[in-house]
């Protein structure tokens, strides 16, 4: 097992995507913490895991109010004396529409979970991993942040997964010295609440192409979200090592194949995702990019 004796933390972790990775991580030996909003949705997710077999704590937390999310790290560490593994997986969509026309403070609620709720946990638990000199955090990127397939009429939560994103690559940065590991994955087109949000808010709000492209999406399925479990117990393992600052995808990204040490010093596995093509990456002895023929 890939992560035994070891403890995870996974805020939006009662449901979806986030129950899919509190899953995992258990299977390969970790003890996992999940966290919730709902107090009666996290019970009822950290009682479907026990019955799996793992060993499994879940508190109710509003990641947007830091109180509580440093209360979640304390009782985990009172609980277990530790924390390895820190996902910031809670997520929210936010207003749906026009930017001229949606609802502000729907907008600013995408803002408060996506970003400011990934704050907040890397806060409440770096002190602890800087103490250890040890641990890894793996934040959740959005579906189709940047490029062709950015979601329209999604602006909050577009803007806040790409600044969770940067947040990513600054942190890792910082914490580097520490011994402290922070990467994102984005999880590609599942089927969750936030799809449902979507085909709910109808095409008038939400446009035509992102509304038929949603129903769509639920109708065959999406991604399946081990894809993203997968991924976040890789970023968690020691195979990833040394590996930050990274955003991976998990519909795109082959871990298996990837090697580790080349995607450490290249700038591929980032927001801006040089690829050779219409980017290149930049010399360290000539500060030139390198020429590419058309």
């Amino acid at each position: 097992m890939k992560l035994r004796g070891e403890v995870a933390v996974v805020t939006g972790g009662a449901r979806g995507i986030g129950l899919a990775i509190a899953r995992a991580l258990g299977d390969q030996g970790a003890r996992v913490a999940i966290a919730a909003r709902s107090s009666d949705e996290v019970a009822a997710a950290g009682e479907e895991l026990s019955r799996g077999g793992l060993e499994v704590l879940a508190r109710p937390a509003d990641v947007t109010r830091e109180a509580e999310v440093r209360a979640l790290i304390d009782d985990v560490l009172r609980a277990w004396g530790r924390v390895d593994v820190l996902v910031n997986n809670a997520g929210a969509t936010g207003a749906i529409g026009r930017l001229d026309e949606c609802d502000v403070d729907a907008w600013k609620s995408a803002v408060e979970v996506n970003l400011y709720g990934t704050m907040h946990g890397c806060r409440a638990v770096l002190p602890h991993m800087r103490s250890r000199r040890r641990g890894t955090i793996v934040n959740l990127a959005g579906g189709g942040v940047g490029g062709a397939g950015i979601a329209v009429r999604m602006s909050g939560y577009v803007a806040s997964k790409a600044a969770v994103v940067q947040l990513t690559e600054a942190l890792a940065r910082e914490v580097a010295a520490d011994g402290v590991r922070v990467n994102a994955v984005a999880p590609g087109a599942v089927v969750t609440a936030m799809t449902a949000g979507i085909v709910a808010a109808g095409a008038d709000a939400a446009g035509k192409e992102l509304y038929e492209r949603t129903v769509e999406q639920r109708r065959s399925g999406g991604e399946p979200p081990e894809l993203a479990a997968r991924a976040v117990v890789w970023l968690a393992s020691a195979e990833s090592a040394p590996l930050t600052g990274k955003m991976l995808s998990a519909k795109w990204d082959d871990t298996a194949a990837m090697d580790v040490a080349d995607a450490a010093r290249s700038s591929l596995y980032t927001l801006r995702r040089i690829d050779r093509v219409m980017f290149a990456e930049v010399s360290r002895s000539s500060q030139k990019p390198e020429a590419r023929k058309p």
